[in-house]
């Protein structure tokens, strides 16, 4: 089996390499009991890269496109990203289990665990506080629930079904619960239906 190479530990490597600036955010969108899409984005200030391309500041430092990404889980893609004043990758793995997105969400990025118990969801995570961040532009996770999220953990901003926290300054565990998809007016609508076909 091939070593899974750590994409947060190669451009860590990198930005400190470049006394530059990274860019980490994660995207998890919760669909249901069964599934979740995983998207995070990993990148360096191109300013700090100068004239060289990301390619060439990878090898600078024994790294390269192919050798990060030999050996992920099936399953999980990656994109080049060039956005915003930052170059690097994104990383999606799309329509997994919430079992499957638990188990792999530490072999390339922060560890998280996401499950569903008797009618809630329950998130957990971790942020970047009290290491150091200086050299960290922005390190976002963001969490999107079926439901309307319930309570989160300190640092935690909630926008009915989404929870957001900024690693950088979250200490310790980052949690959020969140209920059920509310489905009651799709069954009223329903329910209407059937009396004005019933009337008709």
């Amino acid at each position: 089996m091939k070593k899974i190479v750590s994409v947060i530990g190669v451009m860590v490597a990198l930005m400190l390499s470049l006394t530059g600036c990274v860019k980490m955010d994660v995207d998890l969108a919760v669909s249901s009991p069964e599934k979740a899409t995983l998207n995070m984005v990993v990148a360096v200030d191109k300013n700090a890269l100068g004239e060289r391309t990301f390619d060439e500041a990878l090898a600078q430092i024994g790294a390269s496109e192919e050798t990060l990404f030999q050996g992920f889980p099936e399953g999980v893609a990656h994109a080049p990203y060039d956005k915003d004043g930052f170059q690097g990758f994104t990383i999606t793995a799309a329509d997994k289990s919430l079992t499957e997105i638990s188990d792999m969400s530490g072999q390339f990025g922060p560890k998280i665990v996401i499950e569903y118990r008797d009618g809630l969801y329950y998130f957990a995570g971790q942020g970047l506080g009290g290491n150091d961040t200086a050299t960290v532009t922005e390190a976002k996770m963001t969490v999107t629930f079926p439901g309307e999220v319930t309570e989160a953990s300190a640092g935690g901003t909630i926008e009915g079904n989404t929870v957001t926290f900024d690693m950088r300054t979250a200490a310790g565990p980052l949690t959020a619960i969140a209920k059920e998809a509310d489905n009651s007016a799709i069954y009223l609508s329903i329910l209407f239906l059937g009396l004005a076909m019933l009337g008709a």
